[in-house]
């Protein structure tokens, strides 16, 4: 049985890239296209969340904070955005992202840093 990885990403096409690369790699991608939806799917257990910061719904920032938080989970999380903004990298990385990429983004540089994290677990 595959690694499952929960995708958080509403742009239909990066998540497409994204959920086909995680599968090329052997992994099981579950997506969640809003932050309701993926609120409600922190509450399963995944071996490493690919993060969108901004969701219909919300803030990744603050699912982030939810599953560290409230649901005391050390989830690996990669957290993708299209803003380059300090203040938002910073959060992150407080909340225990452990990576942070900017969009666009190379899906073989997200998968090398996903693998890192995944075959730890």
């Amino acid at each position: 049985m595959g690694k499952r990885i929960l995708v958080v990403e509403d742009d239909p096409a990066v998540a497409r890239v994204l959920t086909m690369a995680i599968m090329r790699q052997g992994y099981q991608p579950h997506l969640a296209k809003d932050y309701p939806t993926a609120k409600t799917a922190l509450a399963e257990d995944w071996d490493a969340i690919v993060l969108d910061i901004n969701l219909p719904g919300g803030s990744g920032l603050d699912l982030l904070r939810y599953l560290r938080k409230e649901l005391h989970k050390a989830t690996p999380v990669l957290v993708l955005s299209g803003l380059k903004q300090e203040r938002s990298l910073k959060e992150a990385q407080a909340l225990g992202a452990q990576e942070y990429l900017t969009k666009p983004f190379s899906p073989s540089d997200l998968l090398k840093r996903l693998e890192k994290y995944v075959a730890a677990r």
